[in-house]
């Protein structure tokens, strides 16, 4: 059941992730991050509401809450440096490596041992995948770009840990949700105010916000019932699925090497879960 949180977790993120490209065209690309996160947290109060899962936190509890915002903030400063210089599908396909990341960094993170064979996979993974669109960031040396996109894939992969572990400490989804990315929203909007957003923009970037709002929902109800690694090796379906969004709407001949590194995520997390 809760693989199908993950698949509609992948829909709902790939959608919105889509539509950023098409934000960014129009609006000031940084300025509009923190209102997006605020709106995403707008969003997730009637799910507070519906669930009434809202409890007294720890200091411990608070800290991963603070910290999980904090990565968030940083997961989409990855995006959308991307996005504005390349395309919706090249901007996620290093948080696609966040299964990868979740397997290497579990034995610290949530007590899980890993064979040393998942440990050689991981890094094949990362190479395979990331190597051929290290050249299409625009305004990134190569290098530069592969650590980038790296470290975007281990961002995601502990953003995915320190959810499996609020829920597993009991604290609740739609609280952590709301918080997360209030948090997020408020580090973004100080560093660059909406100044230049008109109030006419914001219906647009709440069809957006709807989208990723419900999009983290889905993803943490799906690790909260199931396996944490196996949701995010659903989720790293999301490049595939916004490189066919890209050619339906775009009526273009998607690009080769993130058609090619989006595959072999796929295949090399199956074979990561089979080991």
């Amino acid at each position: 059941m809760y693989q199908l949180f993950a698949i509609a977790s992948a829909f709902s993120t790939a959608l919105g992730t889509f539509l950023t490209r098409s934000l960014i065209q129009k609006l000031p690309a940084f300025q509009i991050v923190g209102p997006l996160f605020l709106l995403n947290g707008f969003f997730a109060i009637p799910l507070v509401l519906a669930r009434r899962d809202w409890i007294s936190l720890s200091l411990t509890q608070m800290g991963l809450i603070m910290l999980l915002g904090i990565l968030t903030a940083l997961g989409a400063l990855f995006v959308f440096v991307i996005v504005k210089r390349g395309t919706a599908s090249l901007s996620i396909v290093g948080a696609s490596l966040s299964p990868a990341m979740v397997l290497v960094l579990s034995p610290m993170l949530l007590g899980v041992h890993i064979k040393l064979i998942q440990f050689l996979l991981v890094g094949i993974l990362a190479m395979a995948a990331l190597f051929p669109i290290r050249k299409l960031v625009v305004g990134i040396r190569s290098s530069a770009t592969f650590l980038f996109m790296l470290t975007q894939g281990v961002n995601a992969g502990v953003i995915a840990i320190l959810a499996t572990k609020l829920s597993r400490a009991g604290v609740g989804l739609s609280e952590f949700l709301f918080l997360q990315q209030f948090i997020a929203g408020v580090i973004f909007t100080s560093l660059n105010l909406p100044t230049n957003v008109e109030l006419s923009a914001y219906p647009l970037l709440a069809k957006r916000s709807l989208f990723m709002c419900f999009g983290w929902f889905f993803s943490f109800v799906a690790m909260h019932k199931g396996s944490t690694l196996v949701v995010q090796s659903v989720l790293s379906a999301i490049p595939l699925l916004i490189v066919m969004m890209e050619t339906l709407a775009y009526k273009k001949r998607p690009s080769s090497a993130v058609i090619f590194s989006s595959v072999t995520i796929i295949l090399c997390i199956t074979a990561l879960s089979l080991t």
